[in-house]
Parts: C-alpha cells; sequence; structure tokens
C-alpha cells in the first residue's frame, strides 16, 4: 500500500507510516457473505476519497465513447478504484490511461459477452431473462480479468464459481451497485459522476470478499 501523505511504499496492514510517521487509515476488513459491511466499507471510502472520485469519474466519462479503446479505459478506471478501495494510494486521472497489460483479454471478454447479448435479444421475452442472468454471470469476472489479468474462458469459470458460492450477495451488489451508479443520472444528470464510483466500489467490496474463489 502506499502513505497517502508522503507516497512512501508501507506494507499492507502497517498502522503507521515509516517514512512520515502518518498514522495511517486502517485497510477495510471484507467478511465473505456479509453484505451490510460490504456496503458500509464501499459507502465510507466513496464519501472519504469523494472529490477524486468525481475527478476520475468526469475524464473516463470523457473517453468512455472511445470504440475499441474503451475497454482499455474502463480496466484503468476499475484499477484506480480497487487501489482506492485497497488503501494504495489517491484517484488519479492517469490511472485510466495506465491499464493495458489486460486490453486484449477484456477486450475479447466484452466481445463475447456483447455477442451473446444480440444474439439472445432475438429470442421474444425469454431472450430479456437470459441478457439479464448474462450480466448477473458475467460482472464478477470483468473484475477478474482486469485484477488477476484472466483470460476470457478462465474469467467466466471463475465467475460462474463465485456465484455458485455466493449468490445471494452478488446480486444484492450488482443491483444496488446498479441502483447506485444509476442514481445519478436520474436525479441530476450530470450528477452520474458522483455516483458511478459509489455503485463501482460496493461491487469490488463483494469482489475483494470473494476474490480467492
Amino acid at each position: 500500500m502506499q502513505c497517502q501523505f508522503c507516497k512512501a511504499q508501507v506494507p499492507n496492514g502497517s498502522t503507521k507510516c515509516p517514512q512520515c510517521g502518518t498514522i495511517l487509515p486502517a485497510s477495510p476488513q471484507i467478511t465473505a457473505g456479509d453484505f451490510g459491511a460490504s456496503f458500509s466499507n464501499a459507502t465510507t471510502i466513496w464519501k472519504d476519497n469523494l472529490g477524486d472520485l468525481v475527478l476520475l469519474t468526469l475524464v473516463f466519462c470523457l473517453v468512455a465513447w472511445v470504440p475499441i479503446a474503451n475497454a482499455g479505459f474502463i480496466a484503468g478506471y476499475t484499477r484506480s478504484l480497487m487501489k482506492v478501495f485497497r488503501g494504495q494510494g489517491k484517484a488519479a486521472v492517469g490511472d485510466i490511461f495506465n491499464a493495458w497489460d489486460c486490453f486484449g483479454n477484456l477486450l475479447v471478454y466484452l466481445v463475447l459477452y456483447l455477442v451473446a447479448v444480440v444474439l439472445l435479444s432475438f429470442i421474444p421475452f425469454l431472450g430479456t431473462l437470459a441478457v439479464l442472468a448474462l450480466y448477473f454471470v458475467a460482472a464478477p469476472g470483468m473484475l477478474a480479468v482486469i485484477d488477476k489479468r484472466l483470460s476470457a474462458i478462465d474469467a467466466f469459470k471463475w465467475s460462474l464459481a463465485t456465484i455458485q458460492k455466493d449468490a445471494v450477495n452478488w446480486l444484492l451488489a450488482i443491483l444496488v451497485g446498479g441502483i447506485l451508479g444509476s442514481a445519478g443520472a436520474i436525479a441530476l444528470g450530470i450528477g452520474i459522476i458522483i455516483t458511478i464510483p459509489w455503485g463501482q466500489l460496493l461491487l469490488i467490496s463483494q469482489y475483494e470478499a470473494r476474490k480467492a474463489d
């Protein structure tokens, strides 16, 4: 992890920076199966870093429309949120452009997902339900591609495995995270840059609890 004041590298779990002596905030304790704790951790981190997260999200929204390259920007944005959640430093705009090591795997993962969505959309009624189910299954895997650099197939297998072990909390994280993320668009329009990171941090909180699956 990184000291948020002097930027020195600090061993994970440290309570005091060996370089400047600053007392460091405790890393969030994530308990698998405890959605309340996940929500509380995500909300606290979101509030404590709101200014940096708003700027990060604003820039991300400006570049996310760029075809193909946006897979890299999605990875960079997500890793920046993971960094903040893990107490490894502050969110920085430059993070968005520094995650190309997983670009290929993430692009394949997203393309396969979009192709499946298009094919399922031709099926009346049941196709819509299948698309929703597919998103539920695919969302955890995308985080694994970004964090662990897994291949598309390995990420999907991991996603299925973790959902089988903790389906209820994954469902809550995805649903509530989606509601939080879109709340800004519904209420204030531009307010989406405030709420998107809140929803994403909730999903990351669930991922942190289950990433060892």
